[in-house]
C-alpha cells in the first residue's frame, strides 16, 4: 500500500513493464472508474510509455479515508494483452476541522446548598480530523475571578463542577463561555448558563424600630412599637406571616408592605410582657421577639366608701 496527499492536479508516476519491443509494448493504461483520480499515459525519452495518475478534485479523509483502485496497462498486440495492478490510496488528514459543541448553548439549574465538588454540567466537543488534530482540551475564556473561583473546567471531560458553596441571595446566576481547541490550533465555543435555585436556608429577620414604653393605661389605640420582617429567600422561601398571643390587649397592624406594629387596644394595669411570633411558611425557622413593656396606672378610678349599719 501507499500512502498519497496531494492537491487537485497532483501527479504519480510509476513504472510499469512490457519485454516485448515496439508497438508489442505498452501503450495505454487506464484507471477504474472512481470519483477523484484519471491515468494519462506518458513516454520516455527511449519512446516507452508511463502512468499517471491525476488528481482531479480535492479529498476528503472524513468523507473516504482509502481508495482502492484497478491500474490496467495496454500493449498494442493484435489481440492486446493486459496487465493489473492494484492500487491502494491512503488519504493523510490535515487539520480542516474545527471543534464543534454538541449544543452551542447549555442551560442548567443547581440548587445553591449543593455541596463542593458537585457536577454543574458536562460539555461535549467533537472534531473529525484524527490523530493530534482531533485531540480536544477545553478551556475557560473571557471568565471572571468570580467564575474562575466558583467553577472547574476538566480540560480533558469538559465536566464542570463547584469549587466553592453556591448562595443565591449573594449571586443568582452565572454565565461560563467555553472554548474547545484541537491540536493544530483550531477552536469553537459554547456557553453556559447556570441558574442558582434558591432553598430555604435563611431564617426571617425581626428588627424593632420604635418602642414607647412605659405608655399610660388608658391609651387605646396608641402606636407602641414598630418592627420590620424580612427574609433574604425568594418565592414561597421567603413568604411570611407575623402574629402575637390571642390573650393579649394588642393588636397587629402592617403599617406598609414591609413594616408591622403591635397596637395597644385596651387598658391594662400591671407590667406586660408579649413577644412577637414570625411564622416562616413551609420550614422550621421560627422566630420569636420578645419585648417587655410597662403600663402605667392612670388615676380613672376614685376612691369611695363602703356604708356601713
Amino acid at each position: 500500500p501507499c500512502s498519497w496527499k496531494g492537491v487537485c492536479g497532483s501527479k504519480d508516476g510509476g513504472r510499469r513493464g512490457d519485454w516485448d519491443v515496439g508497438k508489442n509494448n505498452i501503450q495505454n493504461y487506464n484507471i477504474s472508474h472512481n470519483s477523484y483520480f484519471h491515468v494519462s499515459t506518458r513516454n520516455w525519452g527511449d519512446g516507452r510509455k508511463y502512468p499517471e495518475l491525476v488528481l482531479d478534485k480535492e479529498l476528503d479523509r472524513e468523507e473516504q479515508a482509502e481508495l482502492r483502485l484497478t491500474l490496467t496497462a495496454l500493449d498494442g498486440g493484435s489481440p492486446p494483452r493486459s496487465g493489473t495492478a492494484q492500487v491502494r490510496i491512503l488519504v493523510l488528514d490535515v487539520n480542516d476541522n474545527a471543534p464543534e459543541f454538541a449544543q452551542t448553548h447549555y442551560q442548567v439549574q443547581v440548587p445553591e446548598n449543593s455541596p463542593v465538588g458537585t457536577l454543574v454540567v458536562k460539555v461535549s466537543a467533537r472534531d473529525l480530523d484524527t490523530g493530534t488534530n482531533g485531540e480536544i482540551s477545553y478551556s475557560l475564556f473571557y471568565s471572571s475571578q468570580e467564575i474562575s473561583t466558583t467553577f472547574e473546567l476538566s480540560s480533558i471531560s469538559g465536566e464542570v463542577r463547584l469549587l466553592k458553596k453556591l448562595d443565591f441571595e449573594t449571586i443568582s446566576s452565572y454565565e461560563l463561555y467555553i472554548d474547545a481547541s484541537d491540536g493544530g490550533g483550531l477552536s469553537g465555543k459554547c456557553s453556559v448558563s447556570i441558574e442558582v435555585m434558591d432553598v430555604n436556608d435563611n431564617s426571617p429577620e425581626l428588627t424593632i424600630s420604635s418602642l414607647t414604653s412605659p405608655i399610660p393605661e388608658n391609651s387605646p389605640e396608641t402606636e407602641v412599637a414598630l418592627f420590620r420582617i424580612r427574609d433574604r429567600d425568594s418565592g414561597d422561601n421567603g413568604r411570611m406571616t407575623c402574629s402575637i398571643q390571642d390573650d393579649l390587649p394588642f393588636l397587629l397592624k402592617p403599617s406598609s408592605k414591609s413594616a408591622t406594629s403591635p397596637v395597644f387596644s385596651s387598658r391594662v394595669s400591671y407590667l406586660f410582657v408579649f413577644c412577637y411570633i414570625v411564622f416562616f411558611k413551609n420550614s422550621l425557622y421560627d422566630k420569636i421577639k420578645v419585648t417587655t413593656l410597662k403600663i402605667i396606672d392612670f388615676l380613672s378610678n376614685f376612691p369611695f366608701f363602703y356604708c356601713c349599719r
